[in-house]
């Protein structure tokens, strides 16, 4: 009987160590501005490669990335063909121009 108990208390604790995962990692967010004309609003997107819908129509010609490399690691999805072309302002700015200016539908990044 001492052995069944033992192992029911074995099997117990082996499961309780397999049902954690073994790599836990913090998801950091990108903190992006899309900007279009006079017109801008923020998205803040998980790296873990989730697709985030932006909801907005408005045509974006510049996506301010300050806290992230999102020319990289994220995929802007348009309704057209655009080119993506990465810079950085004086004041140390990470941003991307979208040409031709149009909506951005959604965003998904990745880890680095």
């Amino acid at each position: 009987m001492q052995f069944l108990n033992s192992l029911v208390v074995f099997f117990g604790l082996l499961g309780g160590i397999q049902a954690h995962p073994v790599e836990e990692r913090e998801i950091v967010v990108a903190h992006l501005t899309f900007h279009g004309g006079p017109a801008s609003y923020e998205l803040s997107v998980p790296t873990d490669g989730t697709v985030i819908p932006t909801n907005n129509d408005i045509s974006v010609s510049i996506i301010d990335t300050p806290n992230y490399d999102a020319i990289h690691l994220c995929t802007f999805n348009t309704p057209g063909p655009k080119t993506l072309v990465g810079s950085v302002t004086p004041e140390g700015l990470k941003q991307i121009t979208v040409g031709p200016p149009q909506p951005v539908l959604s965003v998904s990044c990745r880890a680095k």
